[in-house]
């Protein structure tokens, strides 16, 4: 039965362009990652490299229309989105000083974009909370903890305990 099911995989692969981790052959190089979707599913938010782009950057797609939007473009990567709970919102991380990531929010209809963090930690994995607060990993103590804030900026603290490094 099992060689069955990898005879069946195989198939698939090769029917659909290949497989270069089964078959060898050139993988081709993905530029779209981390997609998420909107609480009413109407879209799609993810981070992409079209070609001939430089860093990253957050796009949306309408489900209902296939129309593709660049919704922020920095001069770095932008990484992680997550929705709001209403769907208006995105945070997500990107880089404005060299080797820092930290939270941004953007409005979906506007794409005004706001800085949350500016510490010189890694602020990384947001994710909005049923209330709107945004939850995210940060090593601004010296080791890794869970952290939360406001969508505006404020109300920053400290969630859980920091665990050692060893």
């Amino acid at each position: 039965m099992k060689l069955v099911k990898v005879v069946l995989l195989g198939m698939l692969a090769l029917l659909s362009g290949g497989c270069s981790l089964l078959f060898g052959g050139k993988e081709e190089p993905v530029d779209f990652w981390q997609p998420v979707l909107s609480p009413d599913g109407r879209f799609l938010a993810y981070v992409a490299k079209p070609s001939g782009a430089q860093v990253y950057g957050l796009y949306v797609l309408d489900l209902e229309t296939n129309v593709e939007r660049l919704l922020v473009q920095m001069s770095q990567d932008v990484i992680y989105p997550s929705w709001s709970p209403d769907g208006t919102k995105l945070a997500f991380i990107g880089m404005q000083e060299k080797d820092n990531w930290d939270l941004f929010v953007v409005e979906v209809e506007s794409g005004q974009v706001r800085r949350l963090t500016t510490d010189s930690a890694l602020d990384v994995n947001p994710s909005w909370a049923p209330n709107g607060v945004i939850v995210f990993n940060s090593n601004r103590d010296g080791a890794w903890a869970a952290w939360a804030i406001n969508p505006d900026g404020t109300g920053l603290r400290k969630l859980s305990f920091s665990r050692s490094k060893s």
